[in-house]
């Protein structure tokens, strides 16, 4: 999956939580929720960042291969 379909497939989640945050009463559940739910998404994009950097040291690995061959 590609960053700019990761963003797409966060956004609408990601306004959410924005509006439940700022329309709710300091410390209310919902504004708990929705620190919960930025800490998951945070969470999410560090496992694609550290799938991605796996993924691309492998390539550079290959390209490396066939560069000394």
């Amino acid at each position: 999956m590609t960053i700019d379909n990761r963003c797409r497939e966060q956004r609408q989640v990601a306004e959410q939580l924005f509006m439940d945050f700022k329309s709710t009463k300091p410390g209310s559940k919902e504004q708990l929720r929705s620190l919960m739910t930025l800490s998951f998404l945070i969470g999410m994009w560090s496992d694609f960042f550290q799938r991605e950097e796996r993924r691309m040291n492998a390539v550079t690995a290959l390209r490396a291969g066939i560069e000394f061959s």
